[in-house]
């Protein structure tokens, strides 16, 4: 029995990876997209993070912890009541914080939450768009290992040509040789798009988080894409969450100047208590504790210019994020109307022009009325256009691509470096040591 529970184990663990990878249609890039977004572990913590500035909002401003005391008070040193001064006693103090304070730290808190929610629909873009943009790698490492596929043939059909003529005596023998070369040319091409689609392929299951051994099907960039546009202009939507994070910074800095300024009104501290005489009255305490700001210059005005600095430079920044993002947007923008239009020309003239000439020029050969060079060099010129050609479809995708998740949220463009932390933002950790040094 327990040889059947290892077996079944070692079963499933084995099948695990192969099963993940067959409930995907790999030609349909949804549901690529939704098995990355899935479980990704970006978004998983983001999620948890949320979370924890969440709860963190529950005890931002509160009042703090009372503290109590007890003991005895006046004993003298030879350890002799002194009835008049020794008592034993109990007793409790509490900070008060301002107002203004604790509604300053709230709101914080708050703004610490909607960043990190910001920030989780910037990632989800940014996470859409690697997915997208590794799986158009890998189509078009297909597609043109296809396209070279079928161009051996017309490799092959020359170097039969060659031969023939070889053996009727109507060429030389170095006719053969250089067809041969070229059919092994064809065979290094395939050698190189086929490693440029493991390297897609790696990132796209990595993304997906599947074993890097999962088979992938072969995909193909379809000629339809290439009817697919952006139809809007290189524009900074007004709700981009970039710009609320940026602006989101603004507020908090503007609450930390608030908490700056409170630093010249302190909290007071109110402590009661309570002593027993054990042959005297009894006796108790109020006692209220304030702090005096009377260093206003060396303490409490450098951390008000301090805090209106940051909170300048913050708002500066957002301009600054609307330019990099219509820079990135630009970019974008114009990458797609350029491989637009190359693949117009070479769709409509350059390919079809390439392969009829191509077949002439092949036609002449086989019967003695060309040359050699003109074959191989009109088999070159085509079998560089049709590659270029799955090259200008994935430029011409992925600027689509880029171009979407940028309006939608992402934080920076593909060809800048695509760094999820590329624009800036808040570091949760700056903001809270920025907030506990003005309590």
């Amino acid at each position: 029995m327990l040889f059947r529970f290892f077996v079944a184990a070692v079963a499933i663990t084995l099948l695990t990876p192969v099963l993940n990878g067959q409930t995907i249609d790999w030609r349909d890039t949804a549901a690529v997209v939704a098995k990355a977004l899935e479980r990704h572990p970006a978004l998983a913590a983001v999620d948890a993070r949320i979370d924890a500035a969440g709860e963190r909002t529950l005890s931002a401003g509160a009042y703090p912890n009372p503290m109590v005391m007890a003991g005895m008070q006046d004993k003298q040193i030879d350890l002799t009541n002194d009835e008049m001064m020794t008592m034993y006693m109990v007793g409790a103090s509490q900070t008060i914080p301002r107002k203004g304070r604790r509604e300053a730290l709230r709101r914080t808190a708050e703004l610490q939450v909607e960043q990190l929610r910001l920030e989780t629909r910037s990632l989800r873009e940014e996470i859409r768009r690697d997915v997208l943009l590794a799986y158009y790698d890998l189509a078009a490492a297909d597609s043109q290992i296809s396209a070279t596929e079928q161009l051996a043939v017309a490799v092959d059909a020359i170097v039969a040509a060659a031969r023939f003529r070889y053996e009727a005596g109507t060429t030389i023998q170095s006719d053969v040789i250089r067809a041969q070369l070229q059919r092994s040319n064809v065979e290094h091409l395939l050698l190189t798009y086929s490693g440029r689609r493991r390297v897609a392929a790696s990132r796209l299951l990595a993304q997906l988080g599947f074993p890097v051994t999962t088979e992938i099907p072969r995909l193909q960039l379809a000629h339809a894409t290439e009817s697919e546009a952006i139809e809007a202009t290189p524009t900074v939507p007004q709700d981009h969450p970039a710009l609320a994070t940026t602006a989101n910074e603004v507020e908090q800095r503007e609450q930390d100047v608030r908490l700056a300024k409170l630093i010249g009104k302190p909290d007071w501290n109110l402590e009661a208590s309570y002593g027993m005489r054990p042959t005297e009255k009894d006796m108790f305490s109020v006692v209220a504790r304030v702090e005096l700001p009377i260093r206003r210059k060396s303490v409490i005005e450098p951390q008000i210019r301090a805090a209106i600095a940051e909170r300048d430079a913050a708002t500066q920044r957002l301009d600054e994020v609307r330019r990099r993002l219509l820079e990135a947007l630009g970019m974008a923008w114009a990458q797609h109307a350029d491989a637009t239009r190359q693949l117009l020309l070479h769709e409509q003239v350059l390919v079809p022009q390439s392969k009829l000439a191509f077949d002439s020029t092949l036609a002449a050969y086989q019967s003695g009325r060309d040359v050699f060079e003109a074959v191989l060099g009109t088999e070159t010129a085509w079998l560089r256009l049709e590659v270029d050609y799955y090259d200008y479809l994935a430029q011409h995708i992925k600027a689509i691509t880029d171009f979407e998740a940028l309006q939608r949220g992402a934080r920076s463009g593909a060809s800048g470096g695509g760094s999820a932390a590329a624009l800036p933002g808040i570091d949760s950790e700056t903001s809270a040591s920025s907030m506990s040094s003005m309590r």
